[in-house]
């Protein structure tokens, strides 16, 4: 389970990248937007690196917030997509918005799961 953890974070990285390049694509840079492509960067690099610390078994507490900000962006995604209106209805969302939330809950269902298997490792 934390390898999975772990491969299921590093896709949420690079997903949130891979959505940063293709907006930057689509739309170019403009100063006002500084702060969100640097907020992308930032959180999809924290989400790899989690991800390579669970598939490494390091540093529990790392992979378990890792995790954690996953859920919050896909949290704060979801509310963000409520707020604005939509022909579909209140409740739709972007696949990019479902895929962060669930694949935040799994993983740090994982993690949260095999926090006995990494203390037996540090005991040995």
């Amino acid at each position: 389970m934390r390898k999975a953890a772990g491969i299921i974070l590093i896709v949420l990285g690079m997903i949130g990248l891979i959505g940063l390049v293709l907006a930057l694509s689509d739309s170019g840079i403009d100063l006002s937007s500084l702060f969100i492509i640097l907020w992308r960067i930032v959180s999809g690099a924290l989400l790899v690196i989690g991800g390579v610390l669970c598939l490494k078994r390091r540093y529990w507490g790392a992979c378990l917030a890792s995790a954690l900000l996953a859920l919050f962006i896909g949290i704060s995604s979801a509310i963000f997509s409520l707020q604005v209106p939509s022909p579909v209805g209140p409740l739709f969302m972007t696949w990019g918005t479902w895929i962060m939330v669930l694949g935040a809950v799994i993983s740090t269902i994982f993690i949260s799961l095999t926090k006995k298997e990494w203390q037996e490792i540090r005991g040995k």
